[in-house]
């Protein structure tokens, strides 16, 4: 195929990719199941616009993909946020990942005849949620603030534990008698202990560099971000570290310490992110052959997994995890539907293939069963719920910067844009009578297609957008504001 033809075909997929996420949205489907389908539709066994099949780069690119996902992940959380939850997370990232791995392990053992070493491979490959599925799931849904910031700290912190098992039980199966369950305790440990330390470590490293360093072009420090992600991730892996874990922690520092070109720099990541999870989904869909999904072994199998993942592993892996602290039966509802699989799982599934494993390309297809189906009715039944549970909160009052003003080194102001709901107590009333905080201006006011220049007697309406020009350090006194008067 002709450079101008990838290039061209590339960007159709991109496209239709983009395009399928408005019927996502309609349909209330995860936008990760229609990524995957534009992959199986262009590739081989449908289309055969693709032909591609080659486990190594998947694995490679899906890796990159990851790593930049977990990144943004890691630089759309807030410190005050995850310590809450630190420990309930750090539950399910562990206690509730060898569960669910032990509990499908002895299903497929006893009940699908698998081996010991293959049972629990298959349970590790499929015991971790996917930090690309639940971040794109709850992005902009109106879930409780504790259940929520949950998921988000398991899905980023699990993916480790995952690895780990994963490489843990390949070796298993492919050479029983040199395991050594000793020594796989100790190199987990070995593993999280140092990924910490280089995540937090880099993170604190690239925060100073960005602050610091005089670039010739702001265009540079988008670059210089994602270098430290590469950076942060190569290194802990050299070091067999987990990379993953130390990716989303330097994420994690660098968003919640002073930064120039703060929101730029999280909106580029934003859409790399978004890109990278786009691509890497498409990409897994070209792995797939759907006339081997249709074999009837493969289909069984696949099948009894699934069951078993969402009626009894996930459920009893989010009640055992988060025994020691205080949730309720409903929180603990959201949190079991919450349990997407994604990404993770069918990149990890590529490890067996390239160690030559027997059983591998069935393993890989089971895993893609399990994740689509999994995705399909969690994904879809997820809002009904929250709503049947009650933790569907209310329009969110924290507010975005528009647009910043800031000097070489940190911002001053910004402007943040607030629309003016049905509902809102400032709706009809003049700016001259609206108790604004000190120092907070309205600078302007967008109605329909018209810019308007506010005035003392200006009126406002409902559905107008208010541009808010704010100190850095009023943002609480916005907040309340926004909270107080419904906006």
């Amino acid at each position: 195929m002709e450079e101008g033809t990838i290039l061209f075909v590339a960007g159709t997929l991109l496209l239709i990719a983009i395009i399928t996420t408005k019927f996502a949205v309609r349909l209330n489907v995860p936008t990760l199941i229609l990524f995957v389908v534009v992959g199986i539709v262009a590739g081989s066994d449908v289309t055969g616009i693709i032909n591609f099949g080659d486990f190594e780069q998947a694995r490679l690119f899906g890796t990159m993909a990851l790593v930049l996902i977990l990144f943004d992940g890691g630089l759309h959380t807030k410190w005050t946020h995850f310590r809450k939850i630190l420990p309930a997370a750090l539950s399910l990232a562990t206690v509730g990942v060898l569960a669910t791995t032990g509990i499908i392990a002895i299903v497929a053992y006893l009940l699908l005849d698998f081996s010991w070493p293959v049972a629990l491979l298959i349970g590790a490959l499929v015991g971790s949620t996917d930090a690309a599925a639940v971040f794109s799931l709850l992005s902009g849904r109106p879930v409780d603030a504790k259940v929520k910031h949950t998921l988000e700290a398991e899905s980023g912190t699990n993916d480790p534990m995952a690895v780990f098992l994963t490489i843990l039980f390949t070796s298993f199966a492919l050479a029983p008698e040199s395991f050594s369950i000793g020594a796989g305790i100790l190199s987990f440990i070995y593993e999280m202990g140092l990924g910490t330390l280089v995540g937090l470590a880099i993170g604190y490293l690239v925060t100073q560099l960005l602050n610091r360093i005089e670039l010739p072009s702001s265009a540079l420090y988008p670059t210089l971000l994602f270098s430290g992600a590469l950076f942060s991730y190569g290194l802990a892996t050299i070091l067999h570290a987990s990379g993953f874990l130390a990716v989303y922690l330097t994420g994690i520092w660098i968003n919640n310490h002073d930064m120039i070109y703060r929101e730029t720099l999280k909106r580029f990541s934003g859409s790399l992110s978004h890109l990278a999870e786009i691509g890497m989904f498409i990409m897994l869909g070209l792995l797939v052959f759907p006339k081997q999904l249709l074999d009837p072994r493969t289909l069984f199998v696949s099948a009894v997994i699934v069951l078993t993942l969402i009626l009894l592993a996930r459920p009893l892996a989010v009640v055992l995890s988060l025994l020691p602290f205080r949730y309720t039966v409903k929180e603990q509802s959201v949190i079991t539907a919450a349990g997407l699989r994604g990404a993770v799982p069918i990149i990890l599934a590529t490890y067996p293939l390239s160690s030559g494993l027997s059983e591998a390309p069935l393993l890989f297809n089971i895993v893609f069963f399990t994740v689509m189906t999994s995705a399909l009715l969690q994904g879809t039944a997820l809002p009904w719920i929250v709503r049947r549970m009650g933790l569907e909160t209310q329009r969110d009052t924290t507010v975005e910067p528009f647009l910043k003003f800031m000097t070489v080194t940190h911002p001053q102001a910004e402007i943040i844009e607030v629309r003016v709901s049905t509902n809102s107590m400032i709706a009809g009333r003049t700016l001259q009578d609206i108790e604004m905080p000190q120092d907070v201006l309205v600078v302007a006011i967008i109605r329909e297609d018209e810019i308007l220049t506010p005035r003392g007697q200006t009126r406002v309406l409902v559905d107008d957008q208010l541009l808010i020009l704010t100190p850095k350090q009023a943002d609480q006194d916005v907040r309340r504001l926004i909270a107080s008067l419904g906006l």
